[in-house]
């Protein structure tokens, strides 16, 4: 993911419309729109009967009004909104959704405009009655440009299409467009799920059957706390994931938290759970689970992989977020360090130190690669002695240099460093360096020492 630069305020010939929908939002939309009211050229609020504020705080914001009759489909008021926007882009929230960083959002759109016409932005769902914590996170299409081959679709969960050629262009635009989300706090989100079904039983009789229904029942059912119904619509919008652009993985995760639910075995779970992962092997949530899983089972071997492969996908996606740093590049060779892929630990640890990115367990994942790789111990005396060198105060590398000379008969050579190792040790005030592991090499030497030694007096 390319970097976009924040601004404050740009020059610019682009012009953007912000757009809400809204029903007695008095309590949410000033928070909203002051999110976004710096960068955009106008804001468009189509009320669909509001009885409290909401007109009020949306013309003290300047906003243009349109009033219509709400008829149970989201999608005709907010094509109204565009249609009586002016801007090159349009910017759709909800009245619960803000913008996380403003001064972003504008460059970010200037960025992305001449590669596309729809923009995908990372939502986190927040609990405003539990001081915002997160519930969860999800990608949203809400910004997208304005052009009459783009608009919504379905009464209930609507979505962005271009309703000429069907292929919608898009992208997922990162965390410069990050929003936040309070609609399904606590207190409030049940009458949202019930009104939802009702809607979606209202659409179905009249407009018949759409595949985009199956992920929404899913969504009514789950929050309802209904899961047998919810796998039922879960497992049938997950038939067309390919089909959902923002997060194609949803449906699988209602399938499992269905099957958690229903109390299903944990040998299916565990089924379900790796015919998923062929299918998103980028998601670290299926990672975790299956590790969860594992535990259950006692395979803690297993469970170890799950763990290491969720905390690969993590570093993946936030390489593609800042770009491979070297600190993220050395703890992918931890990962694979950790559960034993040696040649991937060794290419990464490699690649870390190659960056200046030096310190000891990076060394440490780079020396265990090199011996279970059976590389030659010329070639892995190297690196230890370079280990020395840039951390003269890590006792384990000593002694590792130690075990190597042991190892090859150097025996007074094997004392000298196990002596420094010990040295180093009684110097050492911080916790810079791996106890467990520098005693367990220094154990190894010693054991080393003694045999030849023994071996030694033997002979003689």
């Amino acid at each position: 993911m390319r970097k976009i630069k924040s601004t404050k305020k740009l020059k610019s010939k682009l012009k953007i419309s912000a757009c809400y929908i809204t029903k007695n939002e008095e309590k949410n939309l000033s928070q909203s729109i002051r999110s976004l009211k710096d960068f955009v050229d106008e804001i468009i609020v189509v009320d669909t009967g509001s009885t409290d504020k909401t007109i009020e705080v949306a013309e003290n914001y300047g906003a243009k009004i349109i009033r219509t009759t709400w008829q149970d489909d989201f999608s005709a008021p907010r094509n109204l909104a565009i249609d009586n926007a002016s801007g090159d882009w349009i910017i759709f929230l909800d009245a619960d959704e803000n913008f996380a960083y403003p001064e972003k959002v504008r460059s970010a759109i200037e960025f992305f405009d001449k590669e596309t016409d729809a923009i995908v932005i990372p939502r986190l769902n927040v609990d405003s009655d539990n001081n915002f914590k997160v519930i969860n996170q999800d990608n949203n299409l809400r910004i997208f440009r304005n052009v009459k081959y783009i608009r919504y679709r379905g009464m209930i969960h609507e979505n962005i299409e271009d309703i000429e050629s069907g292929n919608l262009k898009y992208i997922f635009g990162g965390d410069a467009f990050l929003i936040y989300h309070t609609g399904y706090s606590a207190n409030i989100h049940r009458d949202k799920y019930l009104r939802n079904l009702k809607i979606l039983e209202l659409e179905e009789k009249k407009l018949g059957y759409r595949i985009q229904q199956d992920m929404s029942y899913a969504n009514c059912y789950i929050g309802l706390g209904d899961y047998e119904k919810a796998l039922y619509y879960s497992k049938r919008a997950a038939e067309n994931y390919k089909s959902i652009i923002t997060n194609p993985e949803a449906p699988f995760i209602h399938i499992l938290k269905a099957m958690y639910e229903l109390k299903y075995p944990t040998e299916d779970c565990l089924k379900f759970l790796d015919d998923t992962i062929k299918k998103f092997p980028e998601i670290p949530f299926f990672y975790d689970q299956q590790g969860i899983l594992f535990e259950r089972l006692k395979k803690l071997k297993e469970a170890n992989e799950s763990y290491c492969r969720r905390d690969i996908a993590k570093i993946q996606i936030e390489i593609e977020k800042v770009g491979a740093k070297p600190v993220l590049i050395a703890q992918l060779a931890s990962c694979y360090s950790d559960m034993n892929d040696s040649k991937n630990a060794l290419k990464y640890a490699k690649a870390a130190i190659k960056n200046n990115y030096r310190t000891d367990r990076v060394y440490r994942d780079m020396i265990k690669a090199m011996y279970l790789l059976e590389k030659p111990v010329e070639e892995i005396l190297k690196i230890v002695n370079e280990a020395i060198k840039f951390l003269p105060k890590c006792p384990e590398f000593y002694a590792e240099r130690g075990m190597i000379f042991a190892s090859n008969n150097r025996i007074d050579e094997g004392i000298r460093d196990l002596q420094k190792s010990i040295d180093v040790w009684n110097e050492i005030t911080d916790e810079t360096h791996d106890n467990c592991y520098f005693t367990r090499i220094a154990d190894r030497i010693y054991l080393k020492l003694l045999q030849l030694k023994g071996e030694s007096n033997a002979k003689n």
